[in-house]
Formats: C-alpha cells, structure tokens, sequence
C-alpha cells in the first residue's frame, strides 16, 4: 500500500464522460456519495486506531488507509465541480443529508456498527475494481481520459486496501452475522442516496429531451442497472460465507501494469 497523487486535470470535464449516459450517472452518483462517504471511513478508522495498540501490526495500514482515502476525496471532489456547474441543483443536498447520517452513525452508534458499516463499503471496492478494469471497456471508447484515469486509480486502491477496515472490525469485536447485518445496512444506506443521485441527474438531462429521447433514455438506464447488477450480483454471493475474506479476491486483469506503468503521476 502506498499513497499516490495522480495528476488529473478535469478543467474539460463534463458530467457525460463516457458515450452511456445512463451507465455514465450511475458513476457520477458514485462520485456525489464520495464526498460525505470517504470523510466518514476516515474518522472511524482513526477511531480505530485509538483503540488498538500502538504496537498493532494493522496501525502503519490504518493510516495509510486514511492518507488513500483523503486524497480520493480531494480528486473527486475537482471532478464534481463538473457535476456541480452542470445544472444538477440538488447534488449538494443530497450530499448534506448524507453527510448528516454519518454524523448521527459517529455520535449515536456503537463502534462496531460504524466498524461494520465501513467494511461492509470496503467489501465493495474489490468487486467494482473488477468491473472498472474489466467490465467497461466498450464504454470507455472515445470517454473523457482524465476521468477513466480517476476511476481506475481509485479502484486500484481500494483494492489495494482491501483489507484494512475487515481487519479493523474484527479486531475490535466483530463476527460473521453481526457483518451480514452490517453489510446488507450499508449497501441499503448506499443504494438509496445513489439511486436518488443518479435519478436526479437523470431527470435534469431529459428536460431537454424529447419524448422519444425520453423513452430511449429511460430504457437505456433499465439496461445499464440490469448490466450492473448481472455483474456484481454473483460477485456478492462469497461475501455470505462466516470464512469470507477480502484476502481471496484476485487482482483484476491489468491493475498492478496500470499502477506501476500507467497511472499519471
């Protein structure tokens, strides 16, 4: 695990990065949850480290954890202006709300439901990573460079990290149904603000369409999420096991070549 600065410039951005607009949003939407979600793993994790001994072997990967997931959070953040400046008026909103569980999850949940809560995201990060270096390609021709790159180097670490807020968890307490409960809550509280997110930057974009377009569009967005989710859905199905561990997920094709070669840094 190292931390990587990449030099991405996303001055000509536009929300509509890749030639499916549909499967486009759905990412974006990843990118709007980002801002309150990454924030949050950090001030648990940091907990976390409080709580273990100085001496823990996990302690130098906490804190590179948290050094990865704050610089994904200020290159997302450059890229969401995008987002922003796009006419997409309810973002920041949706963010606040977001932002305001979290709060509530830190000050009124016990430790080992945030624990839970962040390993159940992390178990994510392996699965998606597959999909961004494996599963997009006919999506990627002719898309905006910069973002492709954001993406990938974003995925690559959480893969990277794989580890880290498993082993936090169950380091300070936590077990096999307690993490079913935990990670079936977090991907909920994910699928709600995502979909709403995605749904919104939808319903900006097919203001100016036509009825037709409007019809095609909506079609379009039933195909990207039934793409998703025939891709990820058997993926989910090891995380069930009481012997899961994200140790087990091998590298997606590419992603040591495009850490050590490829990324612009």
């Amino acid at each position: 695990m190292k931390v990587r600065r990449p030099t991405l410039d996303f001055a000509k951005s536009l929300p509509l990065w890749m030639k499916d607009r549909e499967f486009c949003h759905i990412l974006n939407a990843s990118s709007v949850v980002i801002m309150q979600l990454e924030p949050y793993l950090n001030k648990v994790m940091l907990r976390a480290r409080t709580m273990l001994p100085s001496d823990d072997p996990l302690q130098p990967d906490l804190k590179t954890f948290v050094q990865q997931e704050t610089v994904h959070c200020r290159l997302h953040a450059r890229y969401n202006r995008a987002l922003y400046e796009a006419g997409y008026d309810r973002l920041k909103s949706f963010e606040a709300a977001m932002g305001a569980d979290y709060e509530r999850y830190l000050d009124t949940k016990s430790m080992k439901f945030n624990l839970g809560y962040c390993q159940g995201f992390e178990c994510l990060g392996p699965l998606y990573a597959e999909l961004i270096f494996e599963g997009l390609d006919d999506l990627y021709e002719g898309g905006d460079e910069q973002v492709i790159h954001l993406w990938k180097w974003h995925l690559a670490e959480e893969y990277e990290h794989r580890m880290v807020a498993h082993d936090a968890y169950y380091r300070l307490g936590g077990n096999w149904l307690h993490r079913l409960y935990s990670t079936y809550t977090t991907l909920r509280h994910l699928k709600k603000y995502s979909g709403i997110i995605a749904a919104h930057m939808l319903k900006v974009d097919r203001a100016s369409m036509s009825p037709d377009e409007v019809r095609q569009s909506r079609r379009a967005a039933k195909r990207a999420r039934r793409r998703l989710a025939w891709f990820l859905v058997p993926r989910f199905l090891p995380l069930l096991s009481p012997f899961y561990t994200p140790a087990r997920h091998r590298p997606p094709n590419g992603l040591n070549r495009y850490l050590g070669e490829a990324l612009p840094i």
